[in-house]
């Protein structure tokens, strides 16, 4: 959930989202001015959130981190030991509000201190709509500059501390934390290392830190581009009991084939979403799925209604296929 559907005084945009039959929404922290500002908040200004969205018949289920705000904590600086203090803080405040999700976003991402979205160009689909595709070669098609020198080791070593320290704070409460891995899921990208691309990457992490509180946000879409299992990836975290948030949507493409990948609508893509249902059901999974990247729609404007409605009732349709 982007600020745009604060928008509205009446929060109009917010009841369309209950009419349309979503429950629960997943919040980026920088919708607090404070954390925007500072990377932690108040109390009281999570509780104004909270109560501006129960009111609207939502709850929050996952808020979401950004890596900017902890890079020093990442790459294992001295200076890090404050920001570490800061994610402990808002741990502190999500589960005392009992928010289910902590979720962490693309740990040692190359591009959060570079120009955004460098490799991705804007696509047509079908009737014209707009969404992303990312290209390697384009990626590779300006001189690298790397805007941080560390290695894969250090960044390891950086978020193992972090983990080590923050997971302390959410124990016997009803909160987890879950790890969300790079996107794009390349172990070299814009000149920097990126350490959490593979399977095997969330398993290292958790046995490094093991804790019932420790996940993974499960992006169907991501782990598809990365050239692994989907179906096997759910079944394997379902088993560790690990799969905490799924973000559910389809791509064309992977980056070992295709060397690239499109993002499209759920019902286009190469991988079959009603399966995927299937599959976390069959796991006994119970969390929330989450339509994640929203395409670009004749019509919409800084709120995307038309692809949200599309988004959701897709899901409710193929959750409502499922049997009892």
């Amino acid at each position: 959930m982007n600020a745009h559907w604060f928008n509205s005084k009446s929060d109009e945009d917010l009841l369309f989202i209950k009419q349309i039959g979503a429950d629960y929404v997943d919040i980026d922290l920088r919708l607090i001015d404070s954390y925007k500002e500072d990377g932690t908040f108040s109390k009281a200004e999570l509780q104004d959130y909270i109560q501006r969205l129960n009111g609207a018949g939502l709850r929050i289920e996952r808020a979401n981190s950004r890596a900017p705000y902890y890079l020093n904590a990442l790459m294992n600086r001295s200076e890090g030991q404050k920001e570490i203090d800061k994610l402990r803080h808002v741990c502190e405040l999500l589960s005392e509000a009992e928010i289910p999700v902590f979720g962490i976003q693309s740990f040692g991402s190359a591009h959060v201190v570079d120009e955004p979205r460098v490799g991705w160009a804007n696509q047509l689909g079908r009737g014209g709509y707009e969404s992303f595709n990312f290209d390697v070669a384009r990626s590779k098609s300006r001189p690298l500059r790397p805007h941080y020198r560390v290695t894969a080791d250090q960044l390891w070593q950086g978020l193992v501390n972090i983990y080590r320290q923050v997971i302390p704070t959410l124990e016997g409460s009803k909160t987890v934390l879950a790890m969300h891995g790079n996107d794009p899921p390349l172990y070299q990208y814009l000149g920097n290392p990126q350490i959490i691309c593979r399977f095997a990457d969330f398993d290292r992490l958790f046995q490094e830190v093991p804790s019932k509180h420790s996940g993974i946000t499960f992006c169907v879409g991501t782990r598809y581009e990365s050239g692994e299992n989907v179906f096997e990836g759910i079944r394997h975290f379902a088993q560790q009991k690990k799969l905490f948030h799924v973000h559910f949507r389809n791509v064309q493409g992977t980056l070992p084939a295709n060397h690239g990948y499109s993002e499209v609508f759920h019902d286009e893509g190469d991988l079959d979403m009603a399966q995927v249902l299937r599959t976390l059901h069959e796991v006994g999974y119970d969390g929330v799925i989450d339509y994640d990247h929203a395409m670009r729609i004749t019509g919409d404007g800084l709120i995307p209604k038309q692809y949200t409605a599309f988004a959701v009732g897709y899901m409710r349709g193929l959750l409502q296929s499922l049997p009892d």
